[in-house]
């Protein structure tokens, strides 16, 4: 037999399996300010680097000593591995696999417990600084399709200074002196609201804290940043109340480092666009008198008003809240304003910039909570008034007069007829009240059939009263709208007949209102 040997041929197959190689990793960052270390010992166990000096070249900031040896600090330069950077890192990762590919990722600080797997290359982390300089190492490890891990994971080593925390109070809720005027007037209700701002991440913010008028070291109260970012006063959980006159709000934030913002503060001179005094006023009376009238800048119509409920109340039975161009910020706080005082007298213009209408939910809940209100209202913005439901509304003097001597005729005992006693310059609107809203409706005045010059048809309704039904049992304060101006800003209009605009407020006062 012949035996022919292939053993020139024969050569190692490198198709042959070699095992499954394991991954490797790999680590980005980009970062500034470096600083520098030297490494006394390394312990080979990848998540430990211990007995180091570390320098900052650039803060001055040191962890252990340094040495005045320029020499040894030159020498320092050759050993630099990281940058001091803030608490919040984007990190980016990838992989490679000889003979596989890379499906996933296993990653961790050193302050974790257990690695965490994803399948994402890069990833947003807080790191939970708690002091104001502290090092921090971050490990990446690839895993392949195989379930191959990668033995020797990437790391990073940050050296990561706590960022001081930033607050500063909520846009728009600083009452401006272009709406307000020099001093911003309130009721014993006030409320801040503010924003928080800090580069290590709004979870490291612990605690805010406000002063009141003085920012002694005992003066300050701490609130839960996790669930308070504003305070109303009165502040009744730490039994802080305003008493009248002036005074300063003062705030500031701390983070889980210690670390506090600089404090911010109501009334601030350095912004000379808002309000450069608050002013508390006293509840004055059971009737609260409403200017929505900023144009009015002698105060006409309000002393008009005022000297009518000082008529009908006596002196010092009423307050004033004079609402500029702009109700406070917190709805909480108008209504708040309002529940001080059993009856409100409300008075807007003609100009279209009344408020009335931003605060329609609280004055819905007012009527609602058995406050009795009235509205002198001529621009009706809308039929949305959920405060006063209507079902429609027309303009009764396209040409935008409404002259002397028209007579408004009263529709109840007790409510004697007004008139006109000058030429209202402005388009004044009936209205129609949406009777399925209310459980009572009662009109209150119409106009009188039209005369000569006139172009309405009828007697339309520019004047009713509604109350709403509270189950089970319950009706709702009473609430009056009046579409016609008793006043516009520099006399009254409806005293035709001797007083006759007085003598609206003195009905609803003595027979609706039950003063």
């Amino acid at each position: 037999m012949l035996l022919v040997s292939c053993s020139l041929w024969e050569y190692e197959d490198p198709s042959d399996p070699l095992g499954n190689q394991p991954p490797e990793t790999y680590l980005a960052l980009s970062a500034a300010d470096t600083i520098y270390r030297v490494i006394d010992h390394i312990i080979a166990d990848f998540d430990s680097v211990t007995s180091q000096t570390v320098y900052d070249t650039i803060w001055g900031y040191v962890i252990g000593d340094i040495p005045s040896d320029t020499a040894f600090i030159q020498d320092t330069l050759q050993n630099a591995f990281s940058t001091i950077t803030t608490s919040q890192k984007l990190l980016n990762w990838w992989g490679e696999d000889r003979d596989g590919d890379v499906v996933a990722y296993d990653v961790r600080w050193n302050t974790d417990a257990d690695w965490q797997r994803t399948y994402r290359e890069d990833s947003l982390f807080n790191v939970p600084i708690r002091t104001l300089l502290d090092v921090f190492h971050f490990y990446v490890r690839a895993v392949d399709d195989s379930g191959a891990v990668d033995q020797s994971p990437a790391m990073l080593t940050f050296p990561i200074r706590n960022s001081q925390p930033q607050v500063e109070f909520k846009y728009g809720s600083i009452p401006l002196k272009a709406d307000h005027g020099s001093v911003s007037y309130t009721f014993p209700t006030r409320t801040f609201t503010w924003d928080a701002f800090d580069l290590d991440g709004l979870e490291s913010i612990t605690s805010f804290f406000y002063a009141l008028d003085d920012t002694c070291d005992t003066c300050w109260i701490e609130l839960d940043a996790r669930i308070q970012t504003s305070i109303t006063f009165p502040d009744t959980a730490n039994d802080v109340a305003l008493i009248p006159g002036r005074h300063t709000f003062f705030l500031k934030a701390r983070d889980i480092a210690g670390a506090e913002s600089p404090v911010a503060q109501f009334p601030d001179t350095n912004n000379v666009d808002e309000c450069q005094a608050w002013e508390v006023k006293p509840v004055v009376g059971n009737t609260l008198l409403v200017d929505d009238f900023p144009l009015d800048v002698g105060n006409e119509a309000q002393d008009w008003y005022s000297d009518v409920l000082v008529d009908l109340l006596g002196q010092d039975q009423h307050s004033i809240w004079e609402v500029g161009s702009a109700l406070p910020y917190s709805a909480g706080d108008v209504q708040a304003t309002l529940e001080y005082f059993d009856h409100v007298v409300w008075f807007t213009a003609y100009t279209q910039t009344e408020t009335y209408d931003d605060a329609s939910t609280s004055i819905y809940n007012y009527v609602l909570n058995g406050g009795n209100f009235f509205i002198n209202v001529i621009e009706l913005k809308d039929t949305s008034f959920v405060w006063f439901p209507l079902e429609s509304f027309e303009v009764i003097n396209p040409n935008g007069r409404l002259f002397p001597g028209r007579t408004i005729e009263s529709q109840v005992t007790g409510l004697a007829d007004l008139a006109t006693s000058y030429t209202i310059g402005v388009r004044v609107r009936s209205f129609v009240p949406d009777t399925t809203q209310f459980d009572v409706v009662t009109d209150l005045l119409h106009m009188a059939p039209p005369g000569t010059g006139d172009e309405w048809t009828g007697t339309p309704n520019v004047c009713s009263l509604g109350q709403f039904f509270i189950p089970p049992n319950q009706q709702s304060g009473k609430v009056v709208m009046l579409s016609l101006p008793l006043h516009n800003g520099s006399r009254p209009i409806l005293e035709g007949s001797g007083g006759s605009g007085a003598q609206l407020l003195e009905y609803l006062f003595n027979q609706e209102f039950g003063q």
